[in-house]
C-alpha cells in the first residue's frame, strides 16, 4: 500500500496517546469528583471514575495532525476545502466534548442542552462544507445530514451501557471506514478512521470488563459525530447514495441497538431519552450470557456487519440486490426476538 508508513504511524500516534492519556484523564476525574455512581438502572456497582473521552479525543487529534508531517503525493491533504473541513471538525468536536463534559461533571445536562449542543456541532460542520448528498437535491440532503450528525451521536452515546461496548463497536466501525477508504484510494478520510479506531483501542485497555473507567459523554457525544463524518466522507464506487448504504451496514449495531430501544420504549409508553437497561446488551445479558461474552457477540456482530459492507462495496449494487433480503431478514428476526425479552 502506497501510504502504509502514514497510516502506520497514524495508528500508532493515537493508540500510543490513548494508553498513556487514559490513566490521566481517570485521576483527574478522581481529584474533580467526576465518577458514576451505581444506580439500578446501570451494570456497574462501584463508582467508576469518567473522563475517559479526554484522552480519546486528544489521542485522535494528535494523530490527525502527524498526517501534516508527511509529504504524500495527493492533492486530498492539500485543498484549502480540506483545511476548512478539518477546522469545522475541530470546532464541532470540541463542542460535544465540553457538552460532554459539563454533562459528566453536573451529573446530567438537560436532554434539550445536549441536543442544542448537537445541532450546534451539525451546524459547524454544514457551515464547513460537510454535508450528504445522498438525492443531490439541497433541501432533502441538508436535513438528512443533520439527523444523521444528531443520530448517530445520540446512537454511540446510547450504546455505551455496559463495559468497553461502545469503544469497542466505534473502533470496529472505524476499522472497516478505513478499509473502504483505503480501497478508494481516501487518504485522509482513512488516516481519520484509523486514528479514531487506534484512540479508541488504547482506552478500550482501560475499558473492558472490568471497566476502571468510563468515557461518560465527553466521549460519546464526540465519536458518535466522527463517525458520521467520516461517513459522510466516504466514497466508494457507484453512485453517492450506496457510499450511504454502506455506511449504514457498517454502522449497524449501534442504528440497530437505538431503533430498538426507541421503538421498545414508545410501544411501552416510556420516555425515549431516559437511562434504562433495555439495550441490545441488556437482552443478552437476560437471555443468560454474562457480560463480557454479551459484548463480545456484539462485537461480532459489528464485525460481521462491516464484512457485509466489505462484500457490498468490492461487488457492487448486484451483491447488494443478493444480499439485501437475508440480511433484512436476519436484523427484522433479531428485533422482534429480542423485544420480546422482559427488561
Amino acid at each position: 500500500m502506497q501510504y502504509t508508513l502514514a497510516y502506520l504511524t497514524v495508528f500508532g500516534v493515537a493508540l500510543g496517546a490513548s494508553l498513556a492519556g487514559t490513566p490521566l484523564a481517570r485521576r483527574l476525574a478522581r481529584r474533580w469528583g467526576v465518577l458514576d455512581q451505581p444506580s439500578q438502572r446501570k451494570v456497574h456497582l462501584r463508582p467508576t471514575p469518567l473522563l475517559g473521552g479526554l484522552a480519546i479525543y486528544a489521542g485522535f487529534w494528535l494523530s490527525v495532525l502527524t498526517i501534516s508531517r508527511f509529504e504524500v503525493a495527493t492533492s486530498e491533504v492539500s485543498l484549502p476545502a480540506t483545511t476548512r473541513e478539518l477546522a469545522a471538525i475541530f470546532v464541532a468536536t470540541l463542542t460535544l466534548m465540553l457538552v460532554g463534559l459539563a454533562d459528566d461533571k453536573l451529573g446530567g445536562l438537560p436532554a434539550w442542552t445536549k441536543l442544542g449542543g448537537q445541532l450546534l456541532a451539525a451546524g459547524v460542520a454544514v457551515l464547513g462544507g460537510l454535508q450528504l448528498r445522498v438525492f443531490e437535491v439541497p433541501w432533502l440532503d441538508l436535513p438528512l445530514t443533520v439527523l444523521w450528525i444528531v443520530g448517530l451521536s445520540n446512537a454511540i452515546n446510547l450504546l455505551d451501557n455496559m463495559d468497553g461496548l461502545s469503544a469497542g463497536a466505534t473502533a470496529i466501525a472505524a476499522t472497516f471506514f478505513f478499509c473502504i477508504a483505503a480501497l478508494n484510494g481516501q487518504l485522509l478520510v482513512g488516516a481519520m478512521a484509523l486514528a479514531l479506531a487506534g484512540a479508541c483501542i488504547g482506552f478500550l485497555r482501560y475499558n473492558f470488563n472490568p471497566a476502571t473507567v468510563f468515557m461518560g459523554d465527553t466521549g460519546t457525544l464526540f465519536m458518535g459525530f466522527l463517525l458520521a463524518i467520516i461517513g459522510m466522507k466516504l466514497k466508494a464506487t457507484g453512485p453517492a447514495w450506496w457510499s450511504f448504504i454502506l455506511v449504514v451496514v457498517v454502522l449497524a449495531l449501534p442504528i440497530f441497538d437505538t431503533g430498538l430501544v426507541t421503538a421498545y420504549r414508545l410501544w411501552k409508553g416510556h420516555g425515549v431519552a431516559r437511562a434504562g437497561k433495555d439495550h441490545t446488551s441488556h437482552r443478552l445479558v437476560k437471555l443468560g450470557l454474562p457480560h463480557r461474552r454479551a459484548v463480545l457477540v456484539l462485537y461480532g456482530a459489528a464485525v460481521a456487519s462491516g464484512m457485509l459492507a466489505l462484500a457490498l462495496a468490492s461487488g457492487g449494487l448486484a451483491t447488494g440486490v443478493a444480499l439485501a433480503l437475508p440480511a433484512l431478514v436476519v436484523v427484522l428476526g433479531a428485533g422482534f426476538l429480542l423485544a420480546r425479552v422482559e427488561t
